[in-house]
């Protein structure tokens, strides 16, 4: 690309078969060797391990995979730390127990699964909320609510399904290969959603996406 890496804000993720110490710092090292880099931008815990399939031991294990962040984090490896998928239980344990606590949460936020108490719980302790699939899927985009909103500010549903990020406080993660998209994507700073607006987009449900429980995955 002819970019600097400084210029590169890079994030990988931690995947479920790697938890613990050991097995993170190893896979940690393992993906700056394939990504031919010295450090990254951003690492995350993919998903908390859980009581449904470690019993007690899932905290225990949270917290082990977490100590590698820490000390990833102190030696330079890795400019910024985080989980992926923690709910507010899971996040807890992490806080009470950390050294560091967790600089970003990147959880599924789109109309339809608002997630509104994680994201209440992370900013209440300056834990930043990414919000990964943020225009969920087709049944939102045309959904009459937010086609009726768009209309009113001359925008797309998808730059409505942004702005209602935005305006909580989240950062919104949408991700696409046309570049007229991404433009779109970009321009959602020249109008505000009301108060009401805001309310009515977070209280519809059932719009499609994932919609996973992390304390029911089983992966």
């Amino acid at each position: 690309s002819g970019l600097k890496r400084e210029e590169v804000f890079i994030t990988s993720k931690l995947w479920n078969t790697e938890r613990g110490y050991d097995k993170a710092i190893a896979s940690f090292n393992k993906t700056l060797e394939n990504l031919e880099t010295d450090y990254l931008d951003l690492f995350l815990i993919h998903w908390p391990a859980n009581e449904k399939q470690f019993g007690d031991e899932a905290n225990k294990i949270n917290l082990d995979t977490w100590r590698a962040f820490e000390d990833l984090y102190k030696e330079g490896k890795i400019r910024a730390i985080g989980v992926s998928n923690f709910m507010p239980n899971h996040l807890e344990y992490l806080l009470e127990n950390a050294e560091i606590k967790p600089m970003v949460n990147q959880i599924e936020v789109h109309p339809g699964w608002p997630q509104t108490e994680a994201i209440r719980y992370c900013q209440r302790h300056d834990i930043l909320v990414e919000a990964w699939a943020p225009l969920g899927e087709a049944a939102a985009l045309s959904n009459e609510v937010l086609q009726r909103i768009a209309k009113k500010y001359d925008h797309t549903t998808a730059q409505v399904c942004l702005r209602w990020g935005i305006q909580q406080g989240i950062l919104p993660l949408p991700k696409s290969v046309h570049k007229n998209r991404i433009e779109e994507n970009i321009h959602i700073f020249d109008f505000e959603l009301t108060d009401d607006e805001m309310d009515v987009i977070g209280s519809l449900r059932n719009l499609g996406g994932q919609c996973k429980v992390p304390d029911q995955v089983d992966f």
